[in-house]
């Protein structure tokens, strides 16, 4: 439902605008990444399966940090296809991966401007949600890191624009096609469940309101269909294996003890843990409770005001309850970057409650109020993500590494002079770039602070 009546706007304006997102927020995601990749376990193991043959990727998704694995391999597709397309333009280094990763979030953002531009009819309300979005400090500094629950909230926010847009009503191919970049995101990442499921609502809530049951039956049946073909290579793996290992073991787990009765629903910590995220995802560097509050608010104002419109509330507020329903049934720690794919649904809840209030006349006026408010605190943004999720040593890693692999023989070692984090390794760059470790070389090498190289023959 729009907020006010207008014009169409004219061609330039339409594809001005979301160039001018997208070419901004991936220079902004992108800047630097060469010189600061975030190079951790995560990473190597991802993509040292990026860079084999597309038939030996896996037939489900990255393992997850409480045991098992996502249940598809969307994650392992995309990142396959960023090294074939980007990655020669980089050596195939690794942080090739982050920047086709910050292109594609680019490219979601970019989608999504122009989905809520024509969905409110209001550009200034839509560029003030891409600048939260987009600036968001937890955010931006994981966007170019190769990382699957970035991918699964790309994937989230892409289908969440399609239904914006209003894609998916042309025809049943456009909505099964809606479903499967949802469903791709729970490939991607579990944790993107509750947008897929809203936008698999959304898909058919339109039918069941005019009682169409026909149409509601023929979309239900596409959406089946596009899981249970998605869903193939994990039954393959898993006839492999012989039944033998879980995707989500920890889940089925915490599920069953809390519907046994052996453990009580957490729906009070649930909803805490909700409005961390945001204040941590959104809020920071400041925090604090209003924000919340002004959530709730705009949720109840959404509800009543959009009420007609099933397919909006469905992509804004129901992500919302039924991340809060669903983790309620979840045993185990609940970590911010678990609701990076509720963001938008979030920021698009304020935006719409904040304008739903005023007069027609007024929204664009609130709309430029509330663009100008997210521009004055990007400074602010910008300079706390600078702080996060950045591995300085990855200039010095690189530019040693191609000193090493000059010298043009195998190395029994490759060392550091320098800490790095644990799970990462010295040795990665160099067999990338051509390299050889060979365990019974007779020279090793140290790679010091300042990007010196010293080379000794082992004893």
């Amino acid at each position: 439902m729009p907020l006010m009546p207008q014009a169409r706007p004219p061609l330039w304006a339409r594809v001005a605008l979301p160039a001018v997102t997208f070419a901004l927020t991936f220079v902004v995601r992108a800047w630097g990444v060469n010189r600061h990749f975030w190079l951790l376990g995560d990473q190597i193991r991802d993509w040292s399966l990026a860079l084999g043959p597309f038939t030996s990727l896996p037939l489900v998704g990255p393992a997850t940090h409480v045991g098992g694995y996502t249940i598809g391999p969307a994650f392992y597709w995309i990142l396959a296809s960023i090294r074939v397309v980007v990655g020669p333009w980089f050596e195939n280094l690794p942080h090739a991966g982050g920047i086709g990763q910050a292109l594609l979030q680019s490219g979601a953002d970019a989608l999504f401007v122009t989905a809520v531009w024509r969905r409110t009819r209001s550009a200034w309300l839509a560029l003030a949600g891409i600048v939260l979005l987009a600036t968001a400090p937890f955010d931006l500094a994981l966007a170019p890191i190769v990382w699957n629950p970035v991918m699964g909230s790309i994937l989230a926010k892409t289908a969440t624009a399609l239904i914006l847009l209003d894609w998916h009503r042309a025809s049943l191919a456009r909505a099964a096609m809606t479903a499967a970049v949802a469903w791709s995101a729970v490939h991607a990442y579990t944790g993107s469940i509750f947008v897929a499921l809203s936008v698999f609502a959304a898909l058919v809530v339109d039918e069941c309101v005019r009682r169409d049951w026909r149409a509601v039956w023929r979309r239900g049946l596409a959406i089946v269909g596009v899981v249970a073909a998605l869903q193939v290579p994990y039954a393959i793996h898993q006839l492999s294996n012989r039944f033998g290992d879980q995707a989500m073991g920890a889940v089925t787990t915490s599920l069953g003890r809390v519907l046994s009765g052996g453990e009580q629903l957490r729906l009070a910590s649930s909803a805490a843990s909700y409005a961390e995220a945001v204040s941590y995802i959104q809020v920071n560097p400041w925090r604090g409770t209003a924000p919340i509050w002004i959530l709730l608010g705009c949720a109840l104002v959404v509800a009543v005001r959009y009420r007609h419109d099933p397919a909006l509330l469905a992509v804004t507020l129901l992500p919302q309850l039924a991340a809060i329903a669903g983790y309620a049934l979840w045993l185990g720690d609940l970590q911010p970057y678990y609701y990076l794919s509720l963001m938008p649904s979030a920021v698009l809840t304020i935006l719409l409650g904040a304008t739903a209030l005023v007069p027609a006349r007024s929204s664009n006026v609130v709309g430029i109020a509330l663009l100008i408010g997210a521009l004055a605190i990007v400074p602010a943004r910008l300079r706390l993500a600078t702080t996060m999720f950045r591995m300085p040593e990855y200039r010095i890693l690189v530019s040693a590494s191609r000193g090493i692999v000059s010298r043009k023989q195998p190395m029994r070692s490759i060392e550091t002079a320098f800490e790095l984090p644990p799970t990462s390794d010295p040795e990665f760059i160099f067999r990338i770039l051509g390299g050889r470790i060979d365990r019974m070389a007779p020279w090793r090498a140290v790679i010091s602070p300042d990007g010196r190289v010293d080379y000794s023959l082992s004893q």
